[in-house]
């Protein structure tokens, strides 16, 4: 491989020429130079066709044959007991426009379901590099290949410390997914779901159940949407698992395709037409829990001829597991069971200790219907009235007054104690309180759970507003709006503000108070064996208030918003044993693996 072309030198037995070109002895079972000669002509235009090779998007590159070595045959022929003792060298050139990044290499010599299917001994060296790629290849069974152009693969002689560098580059450059034809599986264990991710080549997939196309190397975006259904309901059934010895029917909750140019399978797929020979499907299935497991069965049951075993890594919770999958060690399942881990969220209300002032009530109507009473009776008896007629005047408007003495009443804190407060430590801790629920509501799974532990910590109409707001802002738009794990919340600095007129806005309650705050935001997505983490910085004032019996809160207004940093790594696997995979690597890292 050079930046400019690919060059293809083929060693083939002249026994390849009798069965493919059909050669034909004499009567002394001699097949003479000629025909091997005129084979060869014919030969050619069959290893162009049956040898591909397709760029990132699929597409075949246009080759031609150069040069053909056929110095070993004689000019007397080769007998057909010593066809297996003669080589040819076909010599080919493919052009490339630029350097690629990808490419990949497929034969068809043999139909793939013939009694002996050709394998190919496949090695290939990148210029700048003396170390080969080596795989065996069989029919239909395309090998893709990456090539870092400033990083090629290290030479033979070089130390073990240097390879492992390069192949830690090789993976975090790939997000751990550094195989092109290799099947993924991981399987994640958390509180309220498992789930379980598979990354497949389409043409793997093609193996089980066949995909309605009309180009048999293309599926068109039309025809991936046509497909999702008849994917889903395969992979609906496929792979069982048990959850508490219960078998669980999964959701489909993601299915995408993609292209070779696609790393971070988190993100939503870009839509286009997808090659059979280079394309991956993405399914990720999601079993609801009702809280942690205690036991998790998978049974792997996609075996066929193309798939023989699937190395797979389990993550629950800080540990890691891998499983492999195997028909022919008979090792179909994978059992996972609770060392005694239960899900604690501590979502619990907050409550008021500080006690009110007493309340003071003064009827205004019937104080008034009191004083017109005195005024009137003063005024009748100094003009002169009876004492019988002021004493009737005076009853009836009495009695109104008693009537009224429900009506307009004004109230108020009494003055003779002091207005309580709240301390600026009991503020700080109340606020911290109340404010990590709001994160930790998010822990839940569905909708109705956290609303419901929102409704600890909020009050109102700011409780749908704040549900919207965390939400929108727990989306990692960089991951398809996946919704984060919060992991961490820091507050920089929180402030007890004054309140106006003995009285935060908005509320009665003079025990009520606000808080400007100052505090960042750590969320994860993790997919297909690495973490997205995202840190968010946010200002913004609180107002806080009794609410029968508990703190709430009431009402925010948000200050400023800003991104700090936004990183990917790799979730290691704390395990020593490593993975085997058929993954296509110099044969130096043979002991490498296709595990993330």
């Amino acid at each position: 491989m050079t930046r400019d072309k690919v060059m293809i030198s083929m060693q083939i037995y002249v026994e390849d020429l009798y069965f493919f070109q059909k050669l034909e002895p004499d009567e002394e079972n001699i097949v003479s130079q000629a025909k091997i000669k005129k084979a060869i002509e014919q030969h050619k235009q069959f290893l162009l066709d049956r040898l591909l090779v397709r760029d990132i998007n699929g597409e075949k590159l246009q080759g031609k044959v150069v040069s053909v070595d056929d110095s070993s045959v004689k000019p007397e022929g080769v007998a057909m007991s010593d066809l297996m003792q003669f080589t040819l060298v076909f010599e080919m050139e493919y052009p490339l426009e630029k350097a690629p990044e990808f490419l990949t290499f497929s034969q068809e010599l043999v139909d793939s379901n013939a009694g002996f299917p050709a394998m190919v001994r496949f090695n290939l060296k990148q210029e700048g590099s003396e170390t080969p790629y080596a795989v065996a290849m069989k029919p239909r069974d395309p090998q893709t290949i990456r090539f870092n152009w400033d990083h090629p693969p290290l030479d033979l002689d070089a130390s073990e410390a240097d390879w492992q560098k390069w192949l830690k580059a090789r993976r975090e450059e790939t997000l751990g997914i550094t195989s092109y034809g290799t099947i993924y599986s991981f399987l994640y264990i958390e509180d309220f779901e498992v789930r379980h991710e598979i990354l497949i080549p389409l043409a793997t997939l093609e193996s089980f159940f066949t995909l309605d196309k009309k180009d048999p190397d293309f599926l068109s975006v039309a025809e991936q949407e046509a497909s999702r259904v008849k994917i889903e309901e395969y992979f609906a059934k496929a792979n069982p698992i048990e959850i508490d010895g219960i078998t669980v029917k999964p959701v489909v909750s993601r299915l995408d395709f993609y292209g070779l140019d696609f790393t971070d399978f988190a993100k939503p797929a870009e839509k286009k037409r997808v090659s059979l020979a280079n394309a991956r499907v993405g399914v990720i299935l999601t079993y609801s829990t009702k809280g942690t497991p205690d036991t998790v069965k998978v049974t792997w049951d996609m075996f066929n001829r193309s798939v023989w075993s699937v190395e797979s890594v389990c993550f629950a919770f800080d540990q890691s597991y891998r499983p492999v999958f195997s028909k022919l060690e008979r090792n179909s399942e994978f059992k996972w069971e609770n060392p005694g881990r239960k899900v604690s969220l501590d979502v619990n209300p907050v409550a008021v200790m500080l006690p009110p002032r007493p309340i003071w009530t003064i009827p205004v109507v019937s104080g008034f219907g009191f004083l017109l009473c005195l005024m009137m009776s003063l005024s009748l008896l100094r003009r002169g009235h009876s004492y019988k007629r002021t004493l009737t005047a005076v009853a009836v408007l009495f009695f109104v007054s008693l009537l009224c003495l429900p009506l307009a009443q004004v109230s108020f804190a009494s003055p003779l104690h002091l207005a309580p407060a709240v301390s600026t430590d009991k503020a700080e801790a109340v606020f911290k309180t109340l404010h990590k629920n709001i994160y930790r509501s998010f822990d839940y799974h569905s909708d109705s759970d956290v609303y419901d532990a929102l409704a600890k910590s909020a009050e109102g109409s700011f409780l749908e507003t704040l549900y919207r707001q965390i939400n929108q802002s727990l989306k990692m738009q960089e991951q398809g709006g996946a919704i984060s794990r919060v992991t961490d919340v820091n507050w920089e600095s929180v402030k007890l503000l004054p309140a106006r007129g003995g009285k935060v806005k908005g509320s009665q309650d003079e025990r009520s108070f606000a808080v400007k705050s100052t505090w960042t935001v750590a969320g994860t997505v993790e997919h297909w064996g690495h973490i997205h983490t995202r840190t968010n910085q946010y200002e913004g004032i609180f107002y806080l208030e009794p609410v029968e019996g508990s703190w709430k809160l009431t009402g925010m207004d948000l200050l400023d918003e800003k991104r700090l940093h936004f990183k990917t790594r790799l979730r290691e696997v704390k395990e020593e044993a490593p993975m085997e995979s058929e993954e296509t690597v110099p044969e130096k890292q043979s002991a490498d693996t296709s595990s993330p």
